[in-house]
């Protein structure tokens, strides 16, 4: 029976009945031993153990326990030599009871208090990782477009060179925020990023993020036949997604990138899918940061020699009330034009206007 119980519930068992055998064993060298011999620290041991491994419930009812067999020896020895031993050993006992209960407790909280700091140390180890991975690179697109158009910007600007120039501060935006916002955050955490929620098209803000990468002519992306609002910072989202199709385009530099926009329930998913050697986990860890920061999540499924790898980012939809709210006048925030038809994708281009600059 006990090889039909999970892990975790025969290590909480295993714990609580070394707990329990210490128990019997301090009660009983307590018995053993003159009236005198005060054993009440003994029975702190169990406690203490029980309320690390199992919490303060455990760690409590250890305490109960431990104070019934202390009551009982106490009563056993003292009833031979005073006949007050019951008020006595009961006021000892009310006494003993309290202090292992508080030591139940404090022994809880210092357990609590010390995941949370190791969370928070895994956090900052993660951003500092991520940070060191993704600040290069924006800094090599920039210099990259810069010295592509070095020769370019004195002649006429044509469409196609204000298409590249954006895209050039574009990449210097995301650059800004890794040097700034990120390493801004004394404590970096999460919750010190900030994000600017409004309704943004998936589709253009995918095809964003595909046009700036340097493996585009390799990324083919299939829009969603609407157009797909959801309620994101755009340049957050299109930073994580860029991220996720740098990480494919490096991992296979001779595949194709597929990238799928869909709806799937309330969310708005961007599904990124190539034959490649598997997507780690932290490969995904910045994109996921960002992703969490607009309220969605990033769903891995590792690849094989049937399957492609697959990475799946779902933002939520934006509503209606949310749509309504921006004044009509106001142009859809953080647009792009559309990827040009010669950029290498044959899926169909986003059904969204060219942007207003």
């Amino acid at each position: 029976m006990l090889a039909l119980v999970g892990r975790a519930e025969r290590r909480r068992l295993m714990w609580a009945a070394i707990a329990l055998v210490l128990v019997a064993g301090v009660g009983l060298l307590d018995f053993l031993t003159p009236a005198d011999v005060d054993f009440g620290e003994f029975y702190m041991v169990p406690v203490i153990i029980v309320a690390w491994y199992l919490g303060r419930g455990a760690g409590i009812a250890v305490a109960i326990v431990a104070e019934i067999v202390e009551f009982s020896v106490d009563v056993s020895l003292r009833s031979a030599v005073d006949a007050n031993s019951t008020p006595i050993a009961l006021w000892n006992g009310l006494a003993t009871f309290v202090v292992l209960t508080a030591l139940a407790v404090a022994t809880d909280w210092i357990r609590r208090e010390r995941l949370r700091y190791r969370v928070l140390d895994a956090e900052r180890v993660m951003l500092l990782r991520a940070l060191e991975q993704e600040l290069p690179r924006p800094l090599r697109a920039i210099d990259w477009f810069a010295r592509t158009f070095e020769d370019a910007v004195a002649a006429t600007l044509t469409p196609a060179l204000r298409s590249q120039f954006s895209l050039l501060r574009r990449n210097a935006q995301d650059a800004m925020f890794l040097a700034t916002d990120l390493l801004a955050v004394g404590n970096l955490r999460l919750a010190g990023l900030r994000f600017e929620r409004v309704p943004v098209s998936l589709n253009e803000v995918t095809a964003q993020a595909a046009e700036a990468s340097p493996h585009r002519a390799r990324i083919v992306v299939r829009a969603a036949d609407d157009d797909l609002l959801v309620l994101a910072d755009a340049d957050r989202l299109r930073h994580a997604l860029s991220s996720i199709l740098a990480r494919f385009g490096e991992t296979a530099p001779n595949e194709t990138v597929r990238v799928l926009i869909r709806v799937s329930g309330d969310d708005g998913v961007v599904g990124v899918s190539c034959r490649s050697p598997e997507i780690e986990e932290r490969d995904l860890e910045f994109a996921e940061l960002l992703v969490r920061g607009n309220g969605g999540r990033v769903v891995r499924v590792p690849g094989d020699s049937r399957r492609d790898s697959l990475v799946s980012v779902y933002v939520p939809r934006a509503g209606a009330g949310d749509v309504t709210s921006r004044p009509a006048s106001e142009p859809s925030p953080r647009t792009a034009p559309r990827p040009r038809s010669g950029s290498g994708r044959t899926g169909r281009a986003p059904a969204t206007p060219q942007a207003r600059r």
